[in-house]
């Protein structure tokens, strides 16, 4: 079942109103029916000592005007409650002279004495019935009054305040469970608009939400949406940012590849120049295939993804296995290349990257560096660093354009070396993942030489710090 915030506030919420409404309920009508004892006790004993005091003054009178002696005479009062007949059968008293003689009593009461007792209150059964008495006497006990209570007033009064306490409640609660209801679907208002604002939008608007009427349960949320969107925008602006470069790129080498097949298909019958323009072709293949390989290299690291297998490795190692690779285009421009260094100078990093790194830099020393000239790699260690030098005998880079060249696309003017411009945007950006440091000197050959600082610093960030006995 899907999940649903309306479901489980109605769940939460409806039984616990309902739960504590009845208790409270319960509680009340507990109280109330303590308190109803105690009024009934004291309207017991208020009309039996009322009626004590009638009877004295009554029997005396009688006594005075007993001059024959004759006995007193039983009255028997009837329907002395007309306002409120159905309560008539539940209450009864008695009135008796000396305890044995019953001089008054109400129509229910019955001849002979409800209770034993000649003060205070008891709990007697007549014919069945349960009745509570409340008996008083005078000081002498020769009048005693005896007031009694059907246990059933006691049970009406309590159904009263059962239906008067309970059932209002109950009855209210549809009501509270609608209103409940409605401002749950209210305080979801919030959350459909922003659905409805996504749902509107069109796909490359990645604006951030408005949260200016935002509650602020749902802010994490909107802040949560408004980052990603920062992330996608920021995806998408260098999709579109490589997707142009690439065509702007590619747009010459392909030019070039169709004027050079042309030119072959145009000299079948002179195969000198049908070879030189294949040669050409030759050419700018490769051109364009590695154009394409460094694009889709920049395109891998521009993601802010981050590193991935980071592990320690020996960067003497890894510099033996670049040039091995590179070895032969150094052979075929009959450049000298060299590594110096000893094993051991271990960094921590990607190791597919750093020798992306690495080639690249290479890969421009030999690419501008004269024919018969030198390119030399240096794998060295100065306290916690470990340097990375790449120095050719080439033209070198003056040093108001050294901070340009880091730029996508950007070449020196009056090179004549073709590429795209990317070798160095790569470097820049593997360096930028694993925080390394890179500074571009003047090398003793004249040329170019750049450094690559591997610092302490650097491998805490992306891996192990190095061992500094490990040198």
């Amino acid at each position: 079942m899907t999940p649903s915030i309306r479901r489980q506030l109605a769940i939460i919420l409806l039984p616990s109103i309902a739960i504590i409404w009845v208790a409270a309920a319960v509680l009340s009508y507990i109280d109330a029916r303590e308190e109803t004892v105690k009024l009934l006790d004291a309207q017991l004993s208020q009309t039996g000592k009322v009626l004590l005091a009638m009877s004295m003054h009554e029997l005396v009178e009688q006594q005075l005007l007993a001059e024959d002696n004759r006995a007193f005479t039983e009255i028997v009062a009837k329907n002395l409650w007309q306002d409120n007949l159905s309560h008539e059968s539940k209450l009864a008293f008695q009135v008796w002279l000396h305890q044995e003689t019953l001089t008054l009593r109400s129509e229910n009461a019955p001849t002979i004495q409800m209770s034993s007792k000649s003060q205070g209150f008891d709990e007697i059964y007549l014919s069945g019935d349960k009745w509570r008495v409340f008996a008083t006497s005078t000081i002498d006990n020769s009048i005693t009054v005896q007031v009694g209570v059907h246990s059933d007033l006691e049970r009406s009064f309590g159904n009263s305040i059962i239906r008067k306490i309970l059932f209002p409640m109950i009855a209210s609660l549809p009501v509270l469970a609608f209103f409940i209801i409605i401002g749950v679907n209210r305080s979801m208002f919030p959350l459909k608009r922003i659905a409805q604002e996504l749902n509107q939008r069109k796909v490359n608007d990645l604006s951030p939400i408005d949260q200016y009427k935002t509650p602020t349960e749902a802010r994490p949320v909107t802040t949560a949406i408004n980052h990603l969107f920062t992330h996608m925008k920021t995806a998408f602006d260098t999709e579109r940012r490589f997707t142009s470069d690439a065509a702007h790129e590619l747009r010459t080498p392909l030019a070039a590849l169709k004027t050079h097949a042309e030119i072959a298909l145009q000299a079948s019958n002179n195969p000198v120049e049908q070879q030189k323009a294949l040669r050409q072709v030759v050419q700018g293949v490769n051109r364009a295939t590695r154009l394409v390989e460094q694009l889709l290299t920049l395109a891998r690291l521009d993601p802010e993804t981050g590193l991935t297998n980071i592990r320690r490795f020996d960067l003497f190692i890894a510099a033996e296995n670049v040039l091995s690779n590179e070895a032969m285009i150094a052979i075929d421009k009959n450049i000298e290349i060299s590594l110096s260094g000893t094993r051991g100078k271990f960094v921590s990093g990607n190791p597919d990257a750093i020798a992306v790194l690495m080639r690249n830099l290479i890969d421009n020393a030999i690419r501008y560096t004269p024919e018969g000239g030198e390119v030399q790699v240096i794998i060295s260690r100065k306290d916690d660093t470990v340097i990375l030098t790449v120095a050719d005998s080439g033209p070198g880079i003056p040093e108001e354009e050294r901070s340009k060249v880091f730029n996508r696309f950007y070449r020196s003017l009056g090179t004549k070396e073709s590429g795209s411009g990317l070798g160095l945007s790569i470097v820049t950006r593997i360096s930028d993942l694993h925080h390394l440091e890179i500074k571009l000197d003047t090398s003793k050959m004249g040329g170019l030489q750049v450094n690559v600082l591997f610092t302490a610093k650097d491998f805490d960030t992306v891996g192990t710090v190095v061992d500094k006995n490990n040198s």
